[in-house]
């Protein structure tokens, strides 16, 4: 008997925590309703462009038909899993793979640390206004479209060959022009159509175009330091580079650890824009990522079904890099996403 009233008292118990939670989560929503307000086109974006698009993903397990639709096309061989197959016995999937890897290691080890920097230095100026300058100018180039970029690489890196005892440089790129009137080349380079040249061109554009954009959320949390942290250490006698590295760094520290593990779970999920306009047939070897092989099987040859078994293959090992970096940030650092 005693039992049974010590059970109820606890059941009891255990509603009235209940309704009190629910009172409480109830009356945050009703104080934040017009924030709540606030969230609904992010949500309906999500919805329909991240989470609605996920039930096509069942196409990479099937022979897709056009004509009669993703349902009730026949499903694939290998219990669904035949374009898997195909694309893992595809001769050159390793090299795209590699390609798709260095391109976002380079990315990474360039762009990732060049954006602290310059956040570092523009967080060093003295004057408010210059800082403010230097700031819009930095980001700027991110507001500039990929096809725009493309074109001014062409514009700058394109070449007709023309040899210095030619003395007329008027149809070369400006950077060719440059190099032969300083007669450090003998002849022009067609850099884009060269192999080697890619991957660095590819890098420095993209470091152009990003590093001011990418050094806006390590500036938001330097702003947030506390100065008399730093007045203190002028006290000490500490110089900048000092006050820089054992305040400014330590203190954003978690932003870096966390905006890094972000980073290194893109690293398969690089963009094809960029690549598809500025690789030729010449510098598939380095170019071709898997993006860009995506694109040309779905887009190019129609091969949707095998196009998204791709890309879906590609999603799995982006969501595994996440959970491998967030674990070792974690043990490292003690700083993770989750």
């Amino acid at each position: 008997m005693a039992s049974v009233q010590k059970a109820s008292i606890a059941e009891g118990k255990k509603k009235k925590s209940l309704s009190v939670w629910w009172g409480k989560e109830m009356h945050k929503l009703k104080k934040s309703k017009f924030l709540m307000l606030l969230m609904i086109p992010g949500l309906v974006y999500f919805i329909i462009f991240h989470y609605i698009p996920i039930g096509g993903l069942i196409i990479a397990f099937k022979n897709y038909k056009p004509g009669i639709g993703m349902f009730a096309s026949p499903w694939m061989s290998d219990f669904g899993f035949g374009h898997f197959t195909r694309f893992l016995s595809t001769p050159d999937m390793w090299k795209y793979v590699w390609n798709t890897i260095a391109l976002s290691l380079l990315h990474i080890v360039w762009l990732f640390p060049f954006s602290i920097l310059l956040a570092l230095f523009i967080n060093e100026l003295r004057s408010v206004h210059f800082k403010k300058v230097v700031q819009t100018i930095s980001y700027l180039p991110h507001f500039v479209s990929v096809a725009a970029i493309a074109g001014m690489l062409t514009l700058f890196l394109s070449s007709q060959g023309t040899a210095v005892s030619a003395g007329n440089y008027a149809n070369e790129g400006i950077l060719n022009q440059i190099l032969l009137k300083l007669h450090l080349i003998p002849e022009g380079i067609s850099f884009l159509d060269k192999t080697q040249y890619f991957r660095t061109i590819y890098i420095a554009s993209d470091i152009w175009q990003s590093i001011g954009w990418s050094a806006i959320v390590y500036i938001a949390a330097l702003s947030g330091i506390d100065q008399e942290l730093y007045e203190a250490a002028t006290i000490d006698g500490a110089t900048r580079v000092q006050k820089m590295w054992h305040i400014s760094v330590q203190l954003i520290k978690p932003t870096i650890v966390i905006l890094l593990v972000m980073q290194v779970g893109k690293i398969m999920s690089l963009g094809s824009d960029k690549a598809l306009l500025l690789q030729r047939p010449v510098t598939y070897p380095k170019s071709q990522i898997l993006s860009t092989y995506v694109y040309n099987m779905g887009i190019g040859k129609g091969q949707f079904d095998y196009a998204a078994a791709v890309g879906l293959f590609n999603s799995i090992i982006n969501v595994l890099l996440v959970i491998l970096a967030n674990m070792t940030s974690k043990k490292l650092t003690e700083t993770s996403l989750w």
